[in-house]
């Protein structure tokens, strides 16, 4: 397809999932301190919901792996809150 090209989804990954069964919202960013700035933003935004945001990062085999999260409940925590 002429001008198809492939996207490239960022080696920074933030989620924010709203509620456990709920729907979740994704950004990629290749700069980390861009991302955790919208890590933050979603702390910020969300904070006194039931939302859970996470930052993640590429690894080498090519899947995100949780740096640090969010929760009500747990605030900001290394790895996952899961």
């Amino acid at each position: 397809m002429a001008g198809s090209r492939s996207i490239n989804p960022g080696r920074f990954r933030v989620t924010t999932q709203f509620g456990p069964d709920g729907a979740c919202v994704q950004g990629y960013w290749d700069d980390g301190e861009v991302a955790e700035k919208k890590f933050l933003g979603q702390v910020g935004i969300y904070g006194s919901g039931n939302a859970v945001v996470t930052l993640a990062e590429k690894a080498a085999d090519g899947e995100y792996m949780v740096i640090k999260s969010w929760s009500q409940q747990s605030g900001v925590v290394p790895g996952d809150v899961a």
